[in-house]
């Protein structure tokens, strides 16, 4: 049997801006099978993809969007990487939606 969990934060940001962490992901007989990490900016009404780490199209891989839309693959057990990129997350979304906010307005996105 599948169980399938959510949580979703709201972050304040220095200058107004918000960020929403989600973290979702499915377990069967003791192992993560499918998750997704994503980290937003919430601009106004607008939600805008900063970075995600997940399991969709048949692989794991991550987003860094202010670097490239490109999925970049990793090798890695699906347990070990969503604690992994859960705490990589939580140590470093200010800093990569400071990294986003920048690339934006240089204009390399």
């Amino acid at each position: 049997m599948e169980q399938e969990f959510h949580i979703t934060e709201i972050k304040d940001l220095p200058e107004g801006d918000a960020a929403r962490l989600d973290f979702r992901w499915v377990i069967k007989r003791r192992r993560i099978i499918d998750f997704a990490i994503n980290i937003s900016l919430l601009e106004g009404e607008k939600s805008i993809d900063v970075f995600r780490v997940d399991t969709k199209h048949e692989y794991l891989h991550e987003q860094r969007f202010w670097i490239s839309p490109k999925p970049k693959p990793l090798n890695m057990d699906y347990n070990v990487a969503f604690v992994e990129k859960k705490k990589e997350v939580f140590k470093n979304y200010e800093r990569w939606i400071k990294l986003f906010k920048e690339a934006r307005k240089r204009g390399e996105m």
